[in-house]
């Protein structure tokens, strides 16, 4: 699974390799830059499909919260 994000708060990068922890899942590539206003990172994770499902879902909680 690969995401491309968007975040204000560039803590969310490291709560986002946690989670993929949590989920049993395998953080195989990160790419952050920061920039004035915000972080634009990508993720690429490998894992069970139903834990990168749940890993998936909670991103997007990460995300609502971020704005």
């Amino acid at each position: 699974m690969t995401c491309e994000l968007t975040l204000r708060d560039v803590r969310s990068v490291a709560r986002i390799v946690n989670l993929a922890h949590r989920f049993n899942c395998r953080t195989t590539h990160i790419a952050a830059a920061v920039g004035d206003a915000a972080t634009t990172a990508r993720f690429a994770f490998d894992g069970p499909p139903v834990a990168l499902t749940r890993l998936r879902a909670q991103i997007d909680r990460i995300l609502e919260y971020d704005v």
